[in-house]
């Protein structure tokens, strides 16, 4: 029933199994911390020696495949070129909202224009709040415009998934596909075009909106809002729309009485949204911004005046009053990707060794691109086997009791940057994550570091792109991953020894995930992946260069014996 279904999809959630592993590693605190207690005392006093060993790893490539992309809470919009990699194409088709239902728009009304208005993601650069910076922007110089065409969609985003459940919601993914196999075609989405520009690029200005001023009749700048793309759908203003006659009053003004104006369900079967389509003007442009089309100022405006008539000492007065007829974006909002991937990195990747042997290369690339696969303690050239690595560090009895013979300080794996494959725009930050739960790892959750000016976090479990200089005076490129708690679950707590995803990522903090139309062993990609379309190429455990292959470091404390 509604109850039941409900409360399962709340107990499968990720807040809940968050919350799960959160209590797990703070329930067992408690069973270790007489080891702790041992190892701060033990650290650097006779009788004990702090050691590094090098453990084995296996690392291989997988496709990133269509992912949910309907529900961001931000969405892209725009065209990136990765000389690497290969093009992406994100456009994007959202479900208009009618602020008010029901309208009145008065007597004799006159359209006066309609404006489009999308925030993108910016910060004030000054003090003075006149000067901001575009976040999450990929290129984006005038150099750079791609052509942008808004279309009316005529394609019907549904709430629910007919096939599932009574409350199932229809899920649309980064393909354009819907869960059961209905794909949305571009004949659908390109309906009446409405507006198009051979020379879009975002602009990091702030905009000023004007009214007429009474006592002179001139336009004058009252206000400001941030950085947005904001366009004149129809108006003295408007410049490249493509419309017919009068086409917005029929759409809105001539249904003031009608049923699709009275209720939003209504209003999404009449009226479908747009669509924002995007094509390069040149093969090597990049021009990717993520656009706010959640908030509230996010919306289509219809701008008119009408009559008002007012009786004072029994005279009548008719006055010309204006009115706004306001439509947001928070129905339905759907980002679809086009991928041209190199055709040679999408053949390495397709044909990636067994798990077994591991790869090379890791060829790693934000939406609907590529991830790598980590799985800690492989065998080793001598025979090792997993098993007897992780009995290193403890010894089990035949009852299943867990005996402690190594304090584990620091784990960390090191992953270097093959530079002469890799793109100059290389991402700062990557993300690792349980693939088998598709759950942060336990450092993700105790790791509480932020950055005060934007929304990046975990800098200590996620350590940055860094560059060193290693030992033969060469520039290194590589990030770290902290997985020391994670270890201590394996090693101390007998966790499974699941299987990592590791992907670039924009926001290392975003770790819920978008779920795979067709899910394998990897059932989704983070937010933060899906967000990004940079790439990097890592090297991996089979690297050429065995001394820039993935590194998998362990210091830990024993007793000197």
């Amino acid at each position: 029933n509604l109850k039941t279904s409900t409360l399962m999809k709340y107990f499968n959630s990720v807040l809940f199994k968050s919350i799960c592993v959160l209590a797990l590693i703070f329930m067992n605190q408690s069973c270790e911390n007489e080891f702790s207690e041992i190892g701060t005392d033990i650290v650097g006093t006779p009788g004990f020696e702090i050691k590094k060993k090098t453990y084995p790893v296996t690392t291989y490539n997988k496709k990133i495949t269509p992912f949910q992309s309907n529900g961001l809470a931000e969405n892209l919009l725009g065209y990136y070129y990765d000389p690497v990699f290969g093009a992406t194409t994100v456009n994007f088709v959202g479900q208009l909202t009618p602020a008010s239902l029901t309208p009145n728009f008065g007597e004799n009304t006159v359209l006066d224009s309609v404006v489009l208005t999308i925030p993108y993601n910016s910060t004030v650069s000054t003090e003075d709040d006149t000067s901001y910076e575009l976040d999450s922007l990929y290129g984006g110089t005038k150099s750079d415009s791609i052509k942008l065409s808004i279309f009316r969609n005529n394609y019907y985003l549904r709430a629910f998934d007919p096939s599932g459940d009574l409350d199932a919601t229809q899920n649309y993914y980064s393909n354009g596909s819907l869960a059961q196999g209905e794909t949305i075609g571009a004949s659908e989405l390109e309906g009446q075009l409405l507006y198009y520009s051979d020379n879009y690029y975002p602009k990091a200005n702030p905009i000023g909106l004007k009214e007429v001023n009474e006592e002179t009749g001139e336009l004058e700048v009252t206000s400001t809002i941030p950085p947005s793309l904001r366009i004149p759908l129809y108006g003295s203003s408007s410049e490249n729309t493509s419309v017919p006659d009068r086409f917005w009053e029929g759409l809105i003004f001539a249904k003031e009485e009608d049923e699709v104006l009275s209720k939003t369900s209504s209003f999404y079967e009449y009226f479908r949204g747009l669509y924002f389509k995007v094509e390069p003007n040149v093969t090597e442009n990049k021009n990717l911004a993520q656009l706010n089309f959640s908030s509230a100022s996010s919306n289509v405006t219809l701008y008119y005046t009408y009559d008002q008539t007012t009786t004072v000492d029994g005279e009548e007065n008719t006055t010309k009053v204006q009115g706004k007829y306001e439509m947001t974006f928070s129905g339905n909002r759907v980002n679809i990707f086009k991928n041209e991937f190199n055709t040679f990195i999408l053949q390495t990747i397709e044909d990636t060794s067994t798990d077994a042997e591991g790869d090379d290369y890791l060829y790693l690339k934000g939406g609907e691109g590529s991830m790598a696969i980590i799985e800690l303690f492989s065998d080793d050239e001598n025979g090792t086997t997993k098993a007897e690595q992780l009995n290193e560090f403890r010894d089990v009895d035949e009852e299943g009791v867990i005996t402690t013979k190594r304090l584990i300080n620091e784990a960390y794996l090191e992953l270097f940057v093959e530079t002469t494959l890799s793109n100059l725009d290389k991402p700062g930050r990557v993300y690792v994550y349980d693939i088998a739960n598709n759950l942060p790892v336990a450092d993700f959750f105790l790791d509480q570091t932020t950055e005060a000016a934007s929304s990046d976090s975990k800098f200590t479990h996620l350590v940055p792109l860094t560059k060193e200089t290693g030992a033969d005076g060469v520039e290194e490129q590589k990030y770290k991953i902290r997985l020391t708690e994670h270890l201590n679950n394996i090693v101390m707590r007998d966790s499974t020894n699941f299987k990592l995803g590791l992907v670039v990522t924009s926001n290392a903090g975003a770790a819920n995930t978008r779920e795979f139309l067709s899910p394998t062993d990897v059932e989704g990609v983070p937010i933060g992946t899906v967000l990004t379309p940079k790439s990097i190429v890592l090297h991996g455990n089979n690297s050429p260069d065995a001394a820039k292959s993935v590194k998998f470091n362990i210091y830990y404390t024993e007793p000197n014996n």
